[in-house]
């Protein structure tokens, strides 16, 4: 996904996943409230949504089919977490009064959006090390979210520990995965502008 001819393109596309969702991982580990919610949702929308958007239109058109999909599913993936929460708004689906009740219903949307970006990482073997690593945190982080929203029933009748506990160590994950997106983001317009790899992404040789 790191091609010369795609580099500057798609880097904006990594470096503004990474950015939505380090502030979506901030909430989740409860250093954003809920007064924050909106930040995060357009965060998600634009960064998060938009850019990877316009990055997979971009790999479409310079035929790489991996980042392509990649980045499209990124969006789609932003766009749809953005719409949860705005669709209730508009009145277009029935509003969830009780807050666990809302979560619970959002574990089979990151545990398939996790299946899907661990099948990301297994395809990302031949790429670079950076790539792989981001996908192997991305998936564990939608996993845990999945987990600590299914213990969501746990909050709405008991005491909801587990539900806490496993959403705020998602939270602290995604903030590393987000980390290393950006990363992989930044290295490419470095590397590309000094025409070196001196923003390492451990490359994987292939074997002879």
């Amino acid at each position: 996904m790191d091609d010369e001819q795609n580099a500057i393109p798609v880097s904006f596309g990594s470096i503004g996943f990474g950015f939505a969702l380090i502030l979506l991982s901030l909430y989740f580990a409860e250093i954003l409230d809920i007064n924050g919610l909106g930040v995060v949702l357009a965060t998600g929308l634009f960064a998060g949504g938009v850019a990877p958007l316009i990055a997979g239109l971009w790999s479409i058109r310079t035929g790489n089919s991996f980042a392509a999909t990649v980045y499209l599913l990124g969006a789609t993936f932003w766009f749809s977490y953005v719409f949860i929460f705005f669709l209730p708004a508009l009145g277009l689906v029935p509003t969830i009064t009780e807050p666990a009740l809302a979560m619970w219903v959002q574990v089979p949307f990151f545990f398939l959006w996790g299946l899907f970006t661990f099948w990301l990482f297994l395809s990302s073997m031949k790429t670079n090390r950076v790539l792989q690593l981001f996908f192997f945190l991305l998936a564990i982080f939608f996993w845990l979210v999945a987990l600590g929203h299914w213990f969501a029933w746990d909050t709405w009748h008991n005491s909801g520990v587990m539900n806490t506990m496993i959403n705020v160590f998602a939270g602290w994950e995604g903030i590393v995965c987000g980390f290393v997106g950006i990363y992989y983001g930044l290295a490419q317009v470095f590397n590309d502008a000094f025409k070196r790899d001196l923003m390492p992404l451990g490359r994987v040789q292939e074997k002879s």
